[in-house]
């Protein structure tokens, strides 16, 4: 909503981003939520310097631009500032790494008794399912659960790394096994993959077994040297959150907190 706009300064991001609280609630059942965000840094770039780098050098138009630090601007607002005003105490990011290893770290702490849902569309997550651990897609409105991705793909949820170790990651620009595709690395994981076929070598051979272990530090979650993140149970605030979409001039949302039972 790039068109919103109070006392001269865009507000449409955080406006959409908080009204989007309500619906999670309403969907998850629950109002607890933990917040995680990319580094500006990259370790990622370090080990491969190709690493989004048609991402990051991308020519914007002027009003791209714009955009771009209107967007880049109120995300900082919301991390720093509006979501800890509201009460929300598990707001995180480490530099050097991107929010999918955060993400990670947190599921992989997770105790037996203890359920998590990951809210993305990034398929990458999908290694971090576990008994207690689902991914809930928000464009498609689709949860996925341990017995569903095993059903569907034939493997282990943590093979999924290894998936895209081989397949690499186009979005991210990290190139896998030439000619190898998500459906002949399903193959291979699963052991149907006849060893007489070029993707078989392809994937197996010593130029293959590199690219892999290249793509090991790129793709698996957590990234090493991600840290252990402490949640603490949140204070929110019916007054917090009337400041706030007071402050931004939200009178729409202000009676759809979040967080009301």
């Amino acid at each position: 909503m790039p068109e919103f706009q109070h006392g001269g300064e865009a507000t449409g991001i955080i406006y959409g981003f908080l009204r989007y609280l309500s619906m999670l609630q309403r969907e998850l059942q629950t109002h607890n939520l933990i917040f995680c965000w990319d580094s500006k840094t990259s370790k990622r770039r370090k080990i491969f310097p190709d690493y989004k780098k048609k991402r990051r050098a991308k020519d914007y138009t002027p009003e791209e631009e714009e955009f771009e630090i209107a967007f880049r601007h109120q995300m900082k607002m919301l991390r720093i500032r509006y979501l800890k005003k509201i009460g929300f105490r598990n707001v995180f990011v480490q530099p050097g790494y991107e929010s999918d290893d955060i993400m990670a770290s947190i599921c992989k702490d997770l105790k037996s008794d203890e359920r998590g849902i990951i809210v993305t569309s990034d398929k990458d997550l999908l290694q971090c399912i576990r008994t207690n651990v689902s991914v809930y897609d928000p464009h498609k409105q689709k949860m996925t659960g341990l017995n569903a991705f095993q059903n569907k793909y034939g493997i282990q949820p943590y093979e999924w790394g290894i998936l895209k170790s081989i397949t690499g990651c186009t979005t991210d620009e990290v190139p896998g096994v030439k000619g190898v595709g998500e459906g002949y690395a399903l193959k291979y994981l699963q052991g149907t993959l006849n060893i007489s076929t070029k993707a078989y070598d392809k994937i197996t051979n010593a130029e293959g077994n590199a690219i892999k272990h290249r793509n090991a530090d790129l793709v698996y979650l957590p990234m090493k040297g991600t840290k252990h993140f402490q949640i603490q149970p949140d204070e929110l605030s019916e007054k917090g959150w009337r400041q706030v979409c007071k402050q931004l001039g939200m009178k729409s949302i202000k009676d759809r907190m979040p967080f009301r039972s």
